[in-house]
């Protein structure tokens, strides 16, 4: 194979990684919320953990919410998990919604459940208390 063959086949292969990568990145950040911190509060009526992400879905009495949370391993830390909630649970979440409004979506920094709070993003949700 030849320098330019193997170049090529390099950009190539660069080339297609970026592309599988990119919706990854899309999806795993912060880009789609707004700045400004968001207050949610609704009826638990779905509960995932795992991968990508943790989520929730939170009824606030006319709509079903998608709450994102951090990676399952940031949010098991936070003492969040399955435990400690039940479907019908009121939860509040804190955190930045997406900056579509027609998109009943937010990622979470923030939840408090009774008496519990978990921060499942520590450094955000100090800004809470400021």
């Amino acid at each position: 194979m030849s320098i330019v063959s193997r170049r090529t086949l390099f950009a190539l292969g660069t080339a297609l990684s970026v592309c599988v990568a990119l919706p990854a990145f899309a999806h795993h950040g912060w880009g789609w919320t707004s700045e400004e911190f968001f207050e949610l509060e609704g009826t638990l009526t779905d509960l995932y953990i795992g991968q990508p992400h943790p989520t929730l879905t939170l009824n606030d009495g006319e709509t079903d919410w998608t709450v994102e949370l951090a990676p399952v391993g940031r949010t098991l830390a936070s003492g969040f998990d399955e435990t400690v909630v039940a479907i019908g649970d009121t939860v509040v979440a804190h955190g930045h919604r997406s900056t579509d409004e027609a998109e009943y979506r937010m990622k979470a920094v923030r939840l408090v459940i009774g008496d519990a709070t978990y921060d499942v993003y520590p450094q955000f949700a100090a800004e809470l208390d400021q």
